[in-house]
């Protein structure tokens, strides 16, 4: 409920020989309505913001009430104490002077010739003409507000019209703290601490509303229409969310098609093509990024849907430096990106697979500042210059990323035709299987068996070139423990690691296991 100042209202001219007896330095607390004192334990039925009347009937036989109920009423939020004396109170006393002015707690008195009803009804009435007042205010703010929204959907009017309702200039930014829109200048901003308002929709925040008081303080009702207008403009954010969501479906939908290679005519890929703003005659190789991350914990991130999207605005971003409109789309738990040859070979090397691979080693180490613990894995095709065989390059980055995600080295970042041997990986048949089981088996097997970390430390030994001291400082084992289980597996495998054959046997049979299990 609305108020009016104590002040404001003993200017009324209805309440003239009214007076102030002490705490005058309380008379700007609202007053939101009038009670009568008529029993003695009155702070069970007091509210804040009341201003309380008495003649002091209720507490006439105790001689120290009206000093008690002083502290009691201020600590209950009460505009202030109004007291017709001499009937009932014979007067003032030192103390309760002295406690009231302590508390900036409002004593007034009013006349003899006054009534409860002369009093109130000037009262109530000052307040509910203030109450319509501010009614009207907010209604009017409101309505301009709307009308901006509907008609315009400009957040710079936006901001321009709250500073003319409230007479202190704003600044909207995103959840990042970018400016969208503002009325203050640099300089200006420089001086003051904003008072900050969150803008919230479905219990996420989606950005800031800032007033800077360079005018003045901000006024409740000033407050109230700084609150109406981050609700408005969380349902714009919103809408344009929406819009963005609808744009990015297609967008997705598109690729989906593109990379499986359900399209083959070029003439209509490149037509589709336009009609999203996208150029696709030119060479371009697919980069697919996993985010498929069992952990993660990022900063105002609530959710996998989230995360998902703050990754993709991170690739997207990050492409932007080499085409304005990047072809970017999500799939599942992958990001799907079309990397420009010809633009990463100008700024990179003039070899494309030497820039291709450097540009996934750029966007991993952005998403490394998000502080994520899982490993971020990337896989690059080949690169096509005719889009309808970019399902090719598809097919090839996601084996690349298979074998990235596959290895126990921390070669996160996998070009398909620096694959190597592993391009014989892309289909196991039974031989292959038995290979790996004959090999592997007898380490996973005891490992299960015997609870120990047999596998682990063939994974580690590999990973560390056969250095036994680094498999033993990356294990946190000591350096015999680390030589006493190489032996062991050596045993269990029958094989001797110091041969080359049998090495290379080993690390293929390991690493067709990880991709296996994928």
């Amino acid at each position: 409920m609305y108020g009016v100042t104590l002040k404001e209202i003993l200017e009324n001219d209805e309440l003239e020989g009214v007076k102030v007896i002490a705490g005058s330095r309380g008379l700007d607390r609202i007053v939101t309505s009038v009670n009568i004192m008529e029993v003695p334990d009155i702070d069970k039925w007091v509210k804040p913001g009341e201003l309380l009347l008495t003649t002091g009937f209720a507490i006439k036989d105790d001689a120290n009430a009206l000093q008690k109920l002083i502290p009691l009423l201020s600590s209950k939020k009460l505009a202030g104490l109004g007291i017709k004396p001499k009937r009932y109170i014979s007067g003032y006393t030192d103390q309760m002077i002295q406690m009231a002015e302590s508390l900036d707690f409002p004593i007034i008195e009013f006349p003899q010739h006054m009534s409860y009803s002369d009093l109130i009804q000037p009262i109530l009435g000052h307040i509910t003409n203030r109450q319509a007042e501010f009614l009207k205010k907010i209604e009017y703010a409101n309505n301009r507000l709307m009308d901006i929204m509907v008609n315009y959907n400009d957040l710079n009017k936006i901001v321009l019209t709250v500073e003319e309702l409230i007479g202190n200039p704003v600044e909207i930014d995103d959840i990042d703290n970018n400016v969208l829109a503002t009325s203050i200048t640099k300089e200006e901003k420089e001086e003051i601490v904003p008072v900050k308002l969150p803008i919230i929709a479905l219990n996420n925040t989606l950005g800031y509303m800032k007033c800077y008081e360079l005018n003045g303080r901000i006024s409740k009702i000033d407050m109230i229409t700084l609150e109406r207008t981050t609700a408005i403009i969380a349902l714009e954010f919103l809408n344009q969310g929406k819009i963005k969501e609808i744009a990015r479906h297609y967008k997705d939908q598109f690729l989906i098609e593109l990379t499986s290679g359900s399209i083959t005519d070029v003439k209509q890929i490149i037509q589709r093509a336009r009609q999203l703003n996208w150029n696709l005659e030119q060479e371009y190789a697919i980069l697919i990024l996993d985010c498929n991350m069992n952990s993660y914990e990022v900063s105002q991130i609530n959710n996998y849907q989230e995360f998902l999207i703050k990754m993709y605005d991170i690739a997207d971003s990050s492409i932007k430096a080499f085409e304005k409109k990047p072809i970017m789309g999500i799939a599942g738990s992958n990001i799907l990106m079309l990397l420009p040859v010809k633009n990463l070979c100008m700024f990179y090397a003039k070899e494309a697979g030497e820039s291709l691979v450097k540009f996934g080693n750029y966007l991993s180490k952005e998403y490394k500042k998000l502080k994520i613990d899982t490993l971020i894995n990337i896989g690059i095709g080949k690169p096509y210059s005719n889009p309808a065989e970019l399902y090719k390059s598809f097919s090839e980055a996601k084996k690349a990323l298979k074998i990235s995600k596959a290895m126990y080295s921390k070669k996160n970042v996998m070009y398909y035709e620096d694959l190597g041997i592993f391009q014989l990986f892309q289909e196991i048949n039974s031989d292959g299987m038995n290979f790996v089981n004959n090999i592997i088996s007898p380490l996973a097997e005891y490992d299960q068996k015997k609870d120990s970390s047999l596998m682990k430390t063939l994974e580690e030994y590999f990973n560390s070139n056969g250095n036994i001291k680094q498999v033993a400082q990356k294990m946190y084992i000591h350096y015999n423990t680390a030589i006493y289980r190489i032996d062991q597996i050596q045993k269990l495998l029958e094989v001797d690691l110091s041969n080359p054959d049998d090495r290379l046997n080993v690390e293929i049979a390991l690493k067709l296991k990880h991709y296996l299990d994928l």
